[in-house]
C-alpha cells in the first residue's frame, strides 16, 4: 500500500469530534433524563389531621349545691347578693386526672389547706388566707359596716363530670368567710366571722392552671 494512502487513513481515524457536537450530546442526555424524572409520579404525602382542642368552654354549667354554712356566721343587716355561677371548663381527659393535677398544684404552691374530702367526681377543701389574700379573692367592701379583717378562708368545691366525647366538665366554686372585727362605733355587730362573696379570681386561677396544662399536652 502506498505511503500516501496509509497516512490519509491514519489521519481520518485519529480526527477529534468537534466540541459543539459533544455539547449537543450532553444536552440531549440531560433533556431525556429530566423528562423521565418529570414523568415519574411524585410521592404522596399523608394529609395532616387537624389537632383536637384539649380544652373548650362548657356546654352547660349547672349550679352546684351550696356548701354547709358555719354555725358561727351571723345574719347580716343586708343580705349579700347571690353567688355567681361556678367557673367552668371542659378538659380532654379523665375526671380523676383533673382532680389529681389540681391537688398537685395545691402542694406545689404550698397552699394552707385543710378539711379535704375527695371522691370520684368531687374534691372539696378549705383554703386559708392572709388579710391581703382575702382582699384579693373576696369582696370585702360590700358589708354595710366597716370591718377590719385579720384573715379568712374559702370552702372550695371542684366537681368533675365525665362527658360522652372523652371530655370532662370541671366546675369550681368558692364560698368565702372573713375573720375580723367591726369598727362601727354606733351599732357594731358582735362576733368576728363574716360571709363574703367571691370575686371569681381564685376560681379562674384554677381554671387557668388546667387550661395551661392541657393545652401543652395537645
Amino acid at each position: 500500500m502506498p505511503d500516501s494512502i496509509l497516512k490519509t487513513m491514519m489521519t481520518r481515524s485519529t480526527r477529534r469530534i468537534p466540541a459543539a457536537q459533544i455539547q449537543g450530546l450532553i444536552f440531549a442526555a440531560l433533556f431525556f433524563a429530566c423528562g423521565a424524572r418529570a414523568q415519574s409520579p411524585a410521592p404522596q404525602t399523608a394529609p395532616v389531621a387537624p389537632s383536637t382542642p384539649s380544652s373548650r368552654p362548657c356546654s352547660a354549667n349547672p349550679v352546684l349545691a351550696p356548701g354547709p354554712k358555719s354555725k358561727s356566721s351571723k345574719k347580716l343587716k343586708h343580705p349579700l347578693p347571690p353567688e355567681p355561677l361556678p367557673a367552668c371548663v371542659e378538659i380532654k381527659g379523665a375526671a380523676i386526672e383533673v382532680q389529681e393535677f389540681l391537688q398537685s398544684v395545691a402542694r406545689e404552691k404550698q397552699w394552707r389547706i385543710g378539711e379535704g374530702r375527695a371522691s370520684e367526681d368531687t374534691w372539696s377543701f378549705v383554703r386559708y388566707f392572709s388579710p391581703d389574700e382575702l382582699e384579693k379573692y373576696a369582696d370585702t367592701k360590700v358589708l354595710i359596716e366597716p370591718v377590719e379583717f385579720f384573715g379568712g378562708k374559702a370552702a372550695l368545691t371542684v366537681r368533675t363530670t365525665e362527658l360522652d366525647d372523652g371530655f370532662a366538665r370541671v366546675q369550681i366554686s368558692a364560698h368565702f368567710q372573713g375573720e375580723g372585727k367591726s369598727t362601727d362605733k354606733v351599732s357594731a355587730q358582735p362576733g368576728n366571722l363574716w360571709p363574703l362573696n367571691s370575686r371569681g379570681v381564685l376560681e379562674q386561677e384554677l381554671i387557668g392552671y388546667l387550661s395551661t396544662r392541657y393545652r401543652h399536652l395537645a
